[in-house]
């Protein structure tokens, strides 16, 4: 027997004159370190593997939990052992399908539908989770481990697989600060996320996505949707900015409100964008329309999108004033211009505004001037 070997005559000994738990525990975890070593012959190896099989079915949940800890990394535990401490209690299971090399995907799938939601979390946290048990989990476990998954680093999440658990758990808290912190978290999801994550992270999100300050001081449900007005913040791609908007027509929330609160803070690029996804049109096409110089274009694509026909006089002064800028400038440039367009809608459209969105005109044209001053 080897150096080190699992079995001294002290721990016969011992075992002999104190068959505690304590003294059991002590046995299954050097048991289980020997066997994880690489020093066993085939003789001892065959030995340590029965006394392995009997400990894993002592009555004692300390002794299993035990051997379950010291053998969570060793790929040489047998795969019938291995799924048998699996099914065991969450302590006992716990250290081994966070960590076991054993398991394959089928494993942990097929036991993920059979387990608790303890150890749904325990799989979760693996430190590496693959697309397909990423969608498993997000399937059928139960909220906490979703949340874990979300929180994984070490996961292969998507946004299709984000999608599926807000569509799952909505007003799940844990899962909207999860991903909020998530590193590539798609803009078009900030929006649902404002109204169910906690104030510290509601700051984050509204400053990593330019989300105006202002607009998180409203009420939760004018929150909602006026958050969506600066969601992907200056300079953002038109792919992106497109994913965004067909979301919110898919979810029932492009309003025509909306589309006309955004125009009427400056941000003509979210209006064209809109327009054509109402309309069902290219954003070629769109543009054509909304900018042609005899404003017919503009009349056909607005009584299309069936917008209100109260606030066309201020979308034509606002298509109008857009004629002079050139916003492939940049930053600065369309800074100008919403200072320029909410000076003009607080000074001649006042009264399509209640008073609580004059304030926030009014907050949008001092970022805007802010925005100028920074950029000169």
């Amino acid at each position: 027997m080897s150096d080190g070997a699992f079995l001294s005559i002290q721990d016969v000994e011992r075992l002999l004159a104190d068959p505690s738990p304590a003294a059991r525990a002590d046995t299954a975890a050097k048991v289980a370190r020997a066997y994880g070593g690489r020093t066993l012959t085939a003789t001892e190896r065959q030995l340590a593997q029965a006394i392995i099989a009997a400990l894993a079915r002592d009555a004692e949940a300390s002794v299993r939990q035990a051997l379950a800890e010291h053998l969570r990394d060793s790929p040489e535990l047998p795969h019938g052992m291995a799924l048998r401490l699996a099914r065991d209690i969450a302590a006992v299971a716990t250290p081994l399908l966070r960590h076991s090399p054993v398991f394959s995907d089928a494993d942990l799938i097929e036991l993920l539908q059979a387990v608790s939601p303890q150890h749904q979390s325990a799989i979760a946290g693996r430190p590496a989770v693959s697309t397909d048990l990423a969608d498993a989990l997000i399937a059928y476990a139960a909220e906490p481990a979703v949340v874990v998954l979300m929180n994984n680093r070490g996961a292969r999440i998507g946004p299709a697989q984000m999608d599926r658990a807000l569509d799952r758990f909505p007003d799940s808290r844990g899962l909207g600060d999860a991903l909020a912190r998530h590193p590539n978290l798609p803009p078009k999801f900030a929006a649902r996320l404002i109204a169910q994550i906690s104030d510290t992270l509601r700051e984050a999100l509204i400053a990593r996505y330019q989300i105006p300050p202002a607009m998180a001081a409203d009420t939760m449900m004018q929150l909602r949707e006026r958050t969506l007005l600066g969601l992907l913040g200056d300079g953002a791609e038109p792919p992106a900015l497109a994913d965004l908007v067909a979301d919110l027509q898919k979810r029932g929330q492009l309003s025509g409100m909306l589309v006309l609160r955004a125009l009427s803070g400056g941000d003509l690029a979210f209006f064209e964008q809109a327009l054509a996804q109402l309309a069902g049109i290219s954003l070629g096409n769109a543009r054509l329309l909304i900018h042609d110089p005899g404003r017919r274009g503009l009349t056909a694509i607005y009584q299309r999108c069936r917008l209100p026909q109260d606030y066309f006089k201020m979308v034509e002064a606002v298509i109008e004033l857009a004629r002079g800028f050139d916003f492939m400038r940049g930053a600065a440039e369309r800074a100008e211009f919403a200072e320029m367009v909410t000076a003009m809608v607080l000074a001649d459209f006042t009264v399509l505004w209640d008073p609580q969105e004059q304030r926030w005109l009014a907050r949008r044209r001092s970022r805007a001037q802010a925005a100028q001053r920074m950029a000169a």
